[in-house]
């Protein structure tokens, strides 16, 4: 038997197994860029998308029905762009929450294990995957806004900041739905969410008494007033509301790739620095109007010739808003037609056109303008259809009349004059006027833009009495007979006798009128 000699034999080590190459951060990029292709792709062609795109496209390139749509204010065309954007944000909101969850619905996830892509990157690839349809709505947005701008009538000037709103309501909700993903796995959950950001942007735009600071958390909000304001008096934060959406959109992914496990720095330093600018953005939010803004207001609505620039056309003098100066041609025009119908002397009366706003309470203000100082005939901020004939007959009762205060209806002469001599200075004024009195169930009321020129149903029925005559022949006499019937106490019996016309008898609604 052999001895064992020397010291105890040992086990040889075994050879360690290289380690496998740690997924280069490269490659990890590349995949994610490539994920975020594919899912872009699938959610353009979302069927929710896709109708909410369709039906946004069909409200935008629908031709306008209302004639003030051929005279658009641009700083109301860029605020008009953001209502369309948010409904296509909400379907794309639902879209990429259902694309996050369809490992979850199809029983893949544990698959995604084996593969190179981290978590956390397949989230950041579906939020770049929002980024073309967010492309698609800026695409949209320009052209929607270069067209309104490209009218002949079109005034003012539009805000990027207003205009760059709409795409990030494509962004942030997009946003929402990668978050909403990674906190519950439920295909229910975005579907509320669409109803809380409606329920949110209705509470809070609805009530203007809240404060603006409140009122900015919505993710939109309208400012709807009676009538267009001048760019400079507007005062809304448009800068700042939409470095909110943005901040809040970084602070949203940044807290869905916190979720899916990318707790780096700089994930952290995203997320710190997206909370910081949401609170700034906020606070700039309340600040506004400035004190300029407000003194502006003050100036445009108290004493609006200081900021106005004036023309004259023969015996009348136009004054407007700097950004308003184009449409005084149009108003020369409806202005030199009611002259054309009128009899000497009153035709060739000096009158000034001035433009007048209510602005005191920014755009969302729906104070009545106050009556202009005798001698001087109102003109709004909005032009076309109903505002020409309203124009039209703040002309006509300058010329008759010579002042706006309102004193009761115009129960004698005075009324059919006026309101004749509105409807036929204006292109399509007796449809016009039937229109109007349709739409305000007031038939026999104008709505000038000072003050409303109401007819009792007696002279309505003599003013289209005078519709069914030949209008040369109407003219004739208007002009033959001009100081009588623009004579205050001249009757209606009497008027509708020096213009060929028999007026009915008065009713007991008739007497139920202040007349003037």
């Amino acid at each position: 038997m052999t001895a064992i000699t020397g010291s105890r034999a040992t086990a040889p080590k075994p050879t360690p197994r290289p380690k496998p190459d740690p997924v280069r951060v490269r490659g990890g990029r590349r995949a994610m860029l490539a994920l975020a292709r594919v899912e872009a792709r699938r959610l353009l062609l979302h069927p929710l998308v896709l109708i909410a795109l369709l039906a946004y496209l069909t409200l935008v390139l629908w031709p306008g029905a209302e004639p003030e749509d051929a005279h658009p204010v641009l700083q109301d065309i860029d605020r008009e762009t953001q209502f369309g954007q948010l409904l296509l944000g909400l379907a794309v909101l639902i879209a990429v929450n259902l694309a996050l969850l369809r490992s979850h619905r199809r029983g893949t996830d544990a698959s995604f294990s084996v593969l190179v892509l981290q978590p956390w990157r397949r989230t950041v690839a579906h939020v770049l995957s929002v980024l073309p349809t967010v492309l698609v709505g800026a695409l949209i947005v320009a052209g929607q806004f270069t067209a309104a701008a490209l009218k002949p009538g079109a005034v003012g000037r539009g805000s990027v900041a207003e205009l760059a709103t709409g795409p990030l309501l494509i962004l942030l909700p997009g946003a929402v739905g990668v978050l909403l993903a990674r906190v519950a796995r439920s295909a229910f959950v975005a579907p509320l969410a669409v109803v809380a950001v409606l329920a949110l942007t209705v509470v809070f735009v609805a009530d203007s008494s809240s404060p603006a600071w409140l009122r900015g958390l919505a993710p939109v909000v309208f400012d709807e007033g009676a009538r267009p304001l001048p760019s400079d008096l507007l005062g809304r934060p448009a800068a700042g509301h939409a470095l909110y959406l943005l901040a809040l959109a970084v602070l949203v992914t940044a807290g869905a790739v916190l979720l899916s496990g990318g707790r780096t720095r700089a994930v952290r330093a995203t997320a710190l620095g997206a909370l910081g600018v949401t609170v700034l953005a906020v606070v700039l939010q309340g600040m506004a109007p400035s004190d300029a803004v407000r003194a502006a207001r003050e100036l445009a609505t108290r004493d609006p010739a200081k900021v106005q620039d004036c023309e004259r056309h023969g015996t009348t003098t136009y004054c407007a808003f700097p950004e308003f100066t184009p449409w005084i041609d149009e108003w020369a025009r409806v202005t030199d037609r009611v002259r054309a119908l009128a009899g000497a002397p009153d035709a060739e009366r000096a009158l000034t056109v001035r433009q007048r706003v209510a602005a005191l309470d920014g755009p969302s203000g729906v104070r009545e303008l106050a009556p202009a100082a005798p001698g001087e005939v109102t003109a709004t901020t909005a032009w076309g259809g109903e505002r020409e004939l309203e124009f039209a007959a703040g002309v006509a009762r300058g010329l008759v009349v010579g002042h706006e205060r309102y004193e009761g209806a115009y129960c004698d002469a005075r009324g059919v004059l006026v309101v004749w001599l509105a409807v036929q200075a204006t292109r399509d004024g007796e449809a016009v006027f039937e229109r109007t009195g349709d739409d305000h169930n007031s038939p026999g009321v104008i709505h000038a833009p000072a003050t409303a020129v109401p007819l009792r149903g007696r002279e309505l029925a003599v003013v289209q009495a005078l519709f069914a005559r030949p209008r040369g022949e109407v003219e004739r006499a208007v002009k033959a007979s001009w100081a009588e019937l623009a004579a205050p106490g001249t009757t209606t019996d009497r008027a509708a006798a020096l213009l060929g016309v028999t007026a009915p008898a008065e009713t007991a609604d008739d007497r139920e009128y202040q007349c003037a």
